[in-house]
C-alpha cells in the first residue's frame, strides 16, 4: 500500500456502511446516487398510476390480482436495487430478494397467458380441435421430431406445476442460503467446486428451464391469439428481466471477481461490480416500467372467466 499508494478502500473485502457512504463520495458520484433515486421513485410513481387504472378498468378479480403483482415485476427490482445502492453491504440480501420475487414472476406471466384465454377450462375449449407444438424453448427448440400434443386440463394443470416448482423452491433455496450463511457455510461469490452455492445455482438452474418449457408452449399460441392482450409485449418484460437479472448479474460478478474492473474508492473490486450493475439495472427496469405500464394497460370488461369461441 506504501509503496504503490493503494487506498484502503481497494483491499477492503466489505464495501463502506449505509451511514458512511455520503461522506465517502464525492460529488459526480453523489450527483449520479441521486439521479438513480429519482428514476427509482418516479418506477414507483408509474407503477401506481397503472394500478389505479387496472383498478378501475379490469372486472375480472381474478385478471386483476394477476396483472398486479406481475407488472410490479420492474419496480420492485429497481426498489431492490436503489437500496442495494444506499446500503451497499446488503448486495446479497438485496439479490435474494430480486431472485425470489423474481421466481413468483414465472408463475405469474404462466397466469397472465391462461387467464388471457379465460381460464384452463377456456384453454383446453379453444384447441380442443387443434394440436399444440412443443418443440419450443430453452429445452426442446431443437427437437423438430417432436410430436404435437392435444391440449388437456390435466397437461394445463402439469404445465402450472411445472413453473410454480420453481417458484417454490427458489425461495426455499434462499431461506437455505440464508442459514447457511448465518453459519458460516454459504457464500454466493464461491463457485468452487465444494462450494455449497454452486450446486445451488445448478439446481436452480436447471429448475429455470423446466419453469420456461411451459411457459414457451403457451406462449408460443398465445402471441397470436391473445395479440389484442399485449401478450408479446407483456413476455418480452419477463423476458427482458430474467436475461437483466441472471446474466447480465452474473457478468458483472465473473468481471469482479477476476480484478477486471479497477477499484474506485470507496469500493473495492467486487462492490464496484455490484456498484456498476446496479447502475445499469436501474436505468434498464426504469424503461422497463414504462413498457409493462403500457402492456398492462388494456380496458376488459369481463367480469369473470369466459369460454372464447373465435376460430383457432
Amino acid at each position: 500500500m506504501n509503496n504503490y499508494s493503494v487506498p484502503p478502500s481497494c483491499l477492503s473485502l466489505s464495501p463502506p456502511a449505509a451511514a458512511q457512504l455520503p461522506y465517502l463520495l464525492d460529488t459526480i458520484q453523489l450527483c449520479i446516487l441521486g439521479i438513480l433515486t429519482i428514476l427509482s421513485i418516479l418506477s414507483v410513481i408509474i407503477y401506481l398510476e397503472d394500478v389505479v387504472y387496472i383498478l378501475k378498468k379490469v372486472k375480472c378479480q381474478v385478471k386483476k390480482r394477476t396483472s398486479l403483482w406481475s407488472s410490479a415485476a420492474p419496480t420492485v427490482v429497481s426498489i431492490f436495487t436503489i437500496l442495494g445502492l444506499w446500503i451497499p453491504r446488503s448486495a446479497m440480501f438485496v439479490e435474494i430478494g430480486i431472485g425470489t420475487y423474481f421466481a413468483l414472476c414465472f408463475y405469474l406471466i404462466l397466469m397472465v397467458i391462461i387467464e388471457g384465454y379465460g381460464g384452463k377450462d377456456a384453454l383446453v375449449k379453444k384447441f380442443e380441435f387443434s394440436d399444440v407444438h412443443i418443440n419450443t424453448g430453452p429445452c426442446c427448440c431443437c427437437c423438430v421430431c417432436l410430436p404435437r400434443i392435444k391440449m388437456t386440463k390435466r397437461k394445463v394443470n402439469f404445465f402450472i406445476l411445472s413453473v410454480f416448482q420453481m417458484a417454490f423452491l427458489k425461495p426455499l433455496f434462499n431461506i437455505i442460503g440464508l442459514f447457511l450463511w448465518a453459519d458460516g457455510i454459504y457464500n454466493a461469490e464461491d463457485l468452487s467446486g465444494a462450494s455449497v452455492a454452486l450446486w445451488m445455482n445448478v439446481a436452480i438452474g436447471f429448475c429455470t428451464i423446466i419453469a420456461l418449457w411451459p411457459i414457451g408452449i403457451l406462449f408460443r399460441e398465445a402471441k397470436v391469439h391473445l395479440a389484442e392482450y399485449n401478450m408479446g409485449t407483456k413476455f418480452a418484460v419477463f423476458q427482458l428481466l430474467l436475461i437483466l437479472t441472471t446474466l447480465q448479474a452474473s457478468i458483472f460478478s465473473i468481471l469482479g471477481n477476476t480484478g477486471v474492473l479497477p477499484c474506485v474508492p470507496p469500493y473495492a473490486f467486487k462492490a464496484r461490480s455490484h456498484l456498476m450493475h446496479y447502475h445499469l439495472l436501474i436505468i434498464e427496469t426504469f424503461l422497463l416500467t414504462i413498457l409493462a405500464r403500457n402492456a398492462y394497460r388494456k380496458k376488459d370488461e369481463e367480469t369473470g372467466f369466459t369460454i372464447k369461441t373465435q376460430a383457432v
